[in-house]
C-alpha cells in the first residue's frame, strides 16, 4: 500500500478518534462474553466473527499509529500496520456483521461493535474497499432521489391496479392512494413494490385517516454501506417531502433499519430536529386497535404462531410489547421464542447481508440458531415486522425444510380485519 492511501485512512481513524471510541478500544478485557451472544460466531466457531476480534482488528491499528509502544515495538502491543491484508480481514468481518447489536448486550462494559464497525467502513470506504453492491444500491437510491419526476407517473401507474384492490377489499369504489397530497396529517413510506402499501392502504381508509405515500422508498443502503453523507443524502429526500406536504408525522412501514434512521440517526446527522413526529407502523397499528379505529376478529389465527423479533424493530428501536399486543389481538396460540426480547436471537439476515451474494453461505449457516428457536416451538406461522428478516426467514424454511408460513405484521393484521363493506 501506498503512503499516501495508508496517510489517508490513518487520518479518517485520527478524525474519529473521540471518546466513545477510545473507551471502547480501552476497555474491552477480552473477556468474550461476546462470543457466546454472536449468532456467527456460535454457528462457526470463527474468530474473524468473534465481536471482540472484530473491535480488535481497529484497536490494533490505533496502537500502530497513535502509541509509542505501537510505532517503536509493534509485536509487543500487537499493533499491526495498515495493508491489503488487514483491510481484507477487516472486510470479511465488518460488512459480515448484521448489526443485531446482541454482543452490546451481554457485554458486561456495553462496549458497542457495530459503532466500532462504522469506523471500520468510513475507512474501507475511503480505500475503495467498501461493499459493490451496498455501493449500487445505495448510488441508485441517490439518483431516484434526483430524478423523481421522471418515476413518479410509473409510481402512479403502477399503484392504479393497487387502488382497484384497495376498493374490492373496503367495498369503496372512492377508496385510492393518495401521492403527494399537501395538509395530510400522515406520510406513509413504504418499501419499493407494492406489497407494503396495498395492507397499509387498507389500514388507513378503515381507521379514517388523512394520509399520503411518500414517492421513495424507505430503505437506506447508504446506513448499511457505512457511507453517512450517503445515507443522510437518502434520508434527506423524505424529510425534504415531509416539510413540503406539511405532514404531522412520518410513519415508516416494517423497516426497523429505516425507523432508526429517520427517529435516531437523521437529527443527529443534520444537527437539527424534525419538524414532525416519526413513528413506526407498529406503533400506529397498536393505537389504532386500542382506540377502536379499526377492528380484528379475535382468534382469528388459531395455528400455532410466534413472533421473530427482528433487531432494529426490538433491541435497537425498543419495540417491544407493541408487536405482541397486536398479535395477541389475532393468535389464540402464540407462542414466544426463548430467549426472546431483547435476549432475541439474530436471524441472519440483517446488516444488508440478504442484498451481498457473497455472504450467502454464511448467512444461511449462520441462521442455524434461529431454526433451531422456531422448531422449539412447534409453531406453524412466524409473523415478523421487518422485510429483510422475512427474506432470511424464507430462505430457511426452504434450506432447512422448517414447512412454517412467513407474514408480515400488516398482513396478519389486515387478514384478520373486520371491513364493514356497507358501512364505506
Amino acid at each position: 500500500m501506498n503512503e499516501t492511501r495508508e496517510k489517508t485512512l490513518v487520518d479518517i481513524l485520527d478524525k474519529k478518534m473521540n471518546r466513545q471510541l477510545l473507551y471502547y478500544l480501552d476497555i474491552c478485557t477480552r473477556c468474550s462474553i461476546c462470543k457466546d451472544a454472536c449468532h456467527q460466531y456460535v454457528s462457526t466457531r470463527d474468530v474473524l466473527y468473534l465481536p471482540a476480534y472484530r473491535a480488535e482488528l481497529i484497536r490494533r491499528v490505533y496502537k500502530k499509529y497513535f502509541t509509542g509502544m505501537g510505532q517503536f515495538i509493534p509485536a509487543l502491543g500487537e499493533a499491526r500496520e495498515i495493508d491489503d491484508k488487514l483491510l481484507d480481514e477487516l472486510y470479511q468481518t465488518t460488512y459480515a456483521c448484521t448489526g443485531c447489536r446482541r454482543c452490546m448486550f451481554y457485554c458486561p462494559f456495553s462496549i458497542d461493535t457495530t459503532w466500532i464497525l462504522s469506523v471500520a467502513k468510513a475507512m474501507l470506504i475511503a480505500a475503495g474497499r467498501g461493499s459493490q453492491i451496498l455501493a449500487e444500491l445505495s448510488g441508485a437510491s441517490i439518483s431516484k432521489g434526483e430524478n423523481i419526476d421522471l418515476f413518479k407517473d410509473i409510481i402512479i401507474d403502477t399503484l392504479k391496479s393497487t387502488e382497484k384492490e384497495l376498493q374490492e377489499k373496503v367495498g369503496d369504489a372512492k377508496a385510492n392512494i393518495p401521492i403527494g397530497k399537501e395538509g395530510a396529517d400522515t406520510l406513509y413510506v413504504a418499501l419499493a413494490g407494492t406489497h407494503t402499501i396495498l395492507p397499509a392502504a387498507i389500514i388507513f381508509h378503515q381507521a379514517r385517516v388523512n394520509w399520503t405515500l411518500s414517492l421513495f422508498e424507505a430503505s437506506n443502503y447508504g446506513y448499511f454501506l457505512g457511507n453517512v453523507p450517503q445515507a443522510k443524502t437518502i434520508a434527506q429526500r423524505i424529510v425534504d417531502e415531509a416539510r413540503r406536504l406539511k405532514v404531522k408525522e412520518v410513519v415508516i412501514t416494517e423497516c426497523g433499519h429505516a425507523y432508526r434512521v429517520m427517529s435516531h440517526f437523521y437529527e443527529t446527522w443534520a444537527g437539527e430536529k424534525h419538524l414532525f413526529k416519526v413513528r413506526s407502523i407498529l406503533e400506529v397499528i397498536a393505537e389504532y386497535i386500542r382506540e377502536g379505529k379499526i377492528k380484528l376478529a379475535r382468534g382469528h389465527v388459531s395455528k400455532p404462531l410466534t413472533y421473530h423479533e427482528p433487531c432494529q424493530v426490538g433491541r435497537n428501536a425498543g419495540f417491544y410489547e407493541e408487536p405482541r399486543y397486536i398479535v395477541r389481538q389475532v393468535a389464540s396460540d402464540f407462542r414466544e421464542l426463548t430467549p426472546n426480547r431483547e435476549r432475541n436471537w439474530c436471524c441472519g439476515g440483517g446488516g444488508g447481508l440478504v442484498a451481498e451474494f457473497e455472504f450467502d453461505d454464511l448467512r444461511i449457516k449462520t441462521g442455524e440458531r434461529k431454526v433451531q428457536q422456531i422448531r422449539e416451538t412447534g409453531a406453524e406461522i412466524v409473523v415478523s415486522p421487518c422485510e429483510n428478516c422475512r427474506l432470511q426467514l424464507d430462505t430457511l424454511n426452504e434450506k432447512y425444510n422448517m414447512e412454517i408460513e412467513i407474514i408480515s405484521m400488516m398482513d396478519l393484521v389486515v387478514d384478520a380485519m373486520v371491513i364493514d363493506k356497507a358501512a364505506n
